[in-house]
């Protein structure tokens, strides 16, 4: 849909992926449940980060035993590299992203010897037990939300990347102010598309623009060690634990600055 009204805003890789990685909690070995499981969990090879924590199992499931742990691990990977990983078995390149099931065996083969001689333990074994996939992280930022009578909203609108955990938060203040522009404007609807664009435009600007911030790092290992400066130096843990431990403050913030508390 946005390809149809914005044809050059194109998502801008950043130069790094996502290996997903979900484990049945049956499935997660003794000792390394025992040790993690319950835990929200860090792992930092050198210029790669990592992070697991349960979550429900299928169907929501929240009960001990039938939960599930997900491993979210991001990896500098340069584009000659990435065509490799999204080519799959009869030599075709899915632009983008690739599907699970075409990864090349080759490719998961690689990334599970990695885990084993990168990740701690514990985390290895969950990681090898698993059915691992990757996504690509990309930024993507709208230059117009409104035309006529349609509008964009969500990941159509503006791709925040994965760290600032606000993918659903984003989505939904998209749709309560949208809701709310709507239904100020009454038969008006392009009038009340155009105020949502007013609102929104800033708003989705600020959420890529942390994003960014917090991924920099990521994003740098691809550059000459000269090149880096600031938080693109280094990531230790306590860096990572502020990052993380303020980032809904600091979406709060954007909130704030850009008048949305009224809507909550």
């Amino acid at each position: 849909m946005r390809e149809q009204f914005l044809p050059q805003a194109q998502p801008v890789y950043a130069g790094y992926v996502a290996w997903r990685a979900v484990l049945d909690e049956a499935r997660v070995p003794r000792e390394a449940h025992r040790d993690i499981f319950e835990l929200y969990t860090f792992c930092l090879p050198e210029g790669e980060q990592l992070l697991g924590y349960p979550v429900p199992g299928h169907d929501g499931d929240t009960v001990p035993g039938r939960r599930r742990y997900n491993i979210v691990w991001y990896r500098p990977t340069d584009s000659p590299a990435l065509d490799d990983m999204c080519t799959d078995a009869s030599g075709r390149l899915h632009t983008g992203g690739i599907a699970p099931a075409r990864i090349r065996n080759e490719v998961i083969a690689g990334v599970k010897a990695d885990a084993e001689a990168l990740l701690a333990p514990q985390l290895a074994e969950i990681f090898l037990r698993s059915e691992p996939f990757f996504q690509p992280i990309f930024d993507l930022e709208s230059p117009a939300l409104a035309f006529g009578r349609v509008a964009l909203t969500g990941d159509a609108a503006f791709v925040v990347r994965p760290h600032v955990g606000a993918g659903a938060t984003k989505a939904a203040i998209d749709a309560t102010v949208l809701a709310d522009c709507l239904g100020r404007a009454g038969e008006d609807v392009a009038g009340g598309l155009a105020r949502f664009e007013s609102v929104q435009l800033p708003f989705g600007g600020d959420m890529v623009a942390l994003s960014r911030q917090q991924g920099a790092y990521l994003s740098a290992q691809l550059k000459l060690v000269a090149q880096r400066h600031n938080g693109e130096l280094r990531r230790d843990v306590a860096a990572l634990l502020h990052a993380h431990g303020t980032r809904s403050d600091q979406i709060g913030d954007i909130v704030a600055a850009r008048g949305l508390k009224a809507y909550f």
